[in-house]
């Protein structure tokens, strides 16, 4: 039996768990870890995104959301005011000091 393709098929996916989503595509990511997550943290003005790095176990969203935005807002040093998505990849909009 011939496991070539799925292997590859997979190995495509998983590739891209870690890219940005579209409107964060070239910005550096930065590390951060909260509430027992780890996002890969990008922002574009007064929005942001976090892309969950960590395996785990259909997570809840809210657990997640708040690990996020706690994430967010210390990489940013924004408020993030709304966090939407779902537990692999948020975005936030930022109220960010002048």
């Amino acid at each position: 039996m011939c496991r070539t393709p799925a292997f590859l098929a997979v190995s495509m996916l998983l590739a891209a768990c870690d890219t940005a989503g579209r409107g964060y595509m070239g910005l550096p990511p930065v590390r951060a870890e909260a509430g027992g997550h780890v996002f890969d943290i990008r922002q574009r003005g007064d929005a942001a995104e976090a892309v969950r790095r960590n395996a785990a176990w259909l997570p809840p969203f809210d657990e997640v959301a708040r690990a996020a935005e706690a994430a967010i807002e210390r990489v940013t040093g924004c408020d993030a005011t709304e966090v939407r998505g779902d537990p692999s990849l948020l975005r936030a909009d930022l109220d960010c000091p002048e």
